[in-house]
């Protein structure tokens, strides 16, 4: 039985190789109720964190698409595949949604809620995929992606004043004039914000160490995530990931989605892995 995956594209996949059994379900972004793109289609997220950067009166919204578009991928995919898949992240709102397509398509489709989302809820749908090409059943490839979803995490740092390129400064001077940022760790289970006690450290000391210490006797695949390729603090995070740890040089690189960027800033940058297979 030939399975379609659909998977919210706040996962990033379409920043990363992927198989045509996978595919993204764009969410449609908005400036001044009058601008309409659809993500990636219409605007990339290196475009999309260049408008929030350079106009400052840029107020976007991120929602999800109507039911429409999807019902017209979904029978387009039907042609070619016994049924579907679609994993979602479920902090967006997808509710109604799925409960219309329940009742179009039976069981011809499948749904697979999550909080996942980034690089990790890309890698769940592609394990999914393999799974099932392998001839597993749906609830072993389900229970796959709660297992990767349990035993990663991602490490996310937000500059509050970031800076777009090197200069002659040095990296201590340059990091004393711009210490403000807040650290935040997520997996399934928390959020939280730096302590107080660490807000003068060096805060990309701060986010290594604690990556490190989080994969240490793991057999994981780490990655980066970024909202701006030529920040200083991306710059300076792979430097230091570099000194610390061999197998970090062929670190996975791939933007944050608009929808993680307007949630959590548009200066953010994440490092995290991904349970290995």
């Amino acid at each position: 039985m030939k399975t379609k995956i659909f998977v919210t594209s706040d996962s990033g996949i379409d920043y990363i190789s992927h198989p045509y059994s996978i595919s993204s379900i764009s969410t449609l972004i908005k400036f001044f109720d009058v601008e309409e793109y659809y993500d990636y289609i219409d605007m990339t997220a290196e475009k999309f964190f260049n408008r929030l950067r350079y106009d400052s009166k840029s107020v976007p919204t991120i929602n999800t698409i109507g039911i429409e578009y999807i019902r017209n991928d979904i029978n387009i995919a039907l042609e070619s595949y016994d049924n579907v898949l679609m994993v979602i992240n479920n902090d967006l709102d997808y509710s109604d949604i799925v409960q219309g397509l329940k009742k179009d398509y039976g069981d011809k489709i499948d749904f697979y809620l999550t909080s996942a989302t980034g690089y990790i809820l890309a890698s769940m749908a592609l394990e999914c995929d393999k799974a099932l090409k392998e001839e597993k059943s749906l609830d072993t490839a389900k229970y796959i992606m709660d297992d990767i979803y349990a035993n990663s995490a991602t490490f996310l740092m937000s500059p509050e004043n970031d800076i777009s390129s090197f200069t002659i400064m040095t990296e201590e001077k340059r990091v004393s004039e711009h210490p403000k940022a807040t650290i935040l760790y997520f997996d399934s289970l928390v959020t939280h914000q730096v302590k107080e006690k660490e807000k003068d450290k060096d805060i990309v000391v701060i986010l290594v160490s604690r990556y490190l210490a989080a994969i240490e006797n793991k057999t994981v695949v780490p990655f980066i995530m970024y909202s701006n390729k030529d920040s200083y603090y991306l710059k300076l995070l792979e430097s230091k990931l570099l000194l610390i740890h061999r197998r970090l040089r062929t670190i996975k690189k791939i933007p944050i989605s608009p929808y993680l960027g307007l949630k959590y800033g548009k200066n953010i940058i994440a490092i995290g892995y991904v349970k290995a297979s």
